[in-house]
């Protein structure tokens, strides 16, 4: 098996927190797009449906401290690594 970024999660980024409990994932700035994601900590590519929803919780703590709780939306294509579960939160862009 190749090595998956995902897994090594190297310090490119602003990391904001990290879970091992109840499961373990970690929330940090994506190095593609500089938006916040979540990121499963095991290698797989779909998160159980409880898992899913702590993440989104999560991340959209961050996300709305960022850009404010109707800036963003939950975008959960993985485009770049489609074999590691993790979940984008994307700015709304609005013209002013």
């Amino acid at each position: 098996m190749s090595k998956c970024d995902l897994c090594e999660l190297r310090d490119y980024t602003q990391r904001y927190c990290e879970f091992s409990y109840p499961f373990k994932f970690t929330i940090l700035d994506c190095d593609s797009c500089d938006t916040p994601m979540a990121v499963l900590g095991e290698h797989r590519r779909e998160a159980t449906a409880d898992e899913k929803k702590l993440m989104v919780e999560v991340l959209s703590v961050v996300a709305g401290a960022k850009w404010g709780p109707d800036g963003f939306f939950i975008d959960d294509v993985m485009r770049q690594i489609p074999d590691h579960c993790h979940i984008h939160a994307r700015r709304i862009w609005r013209m002013r």
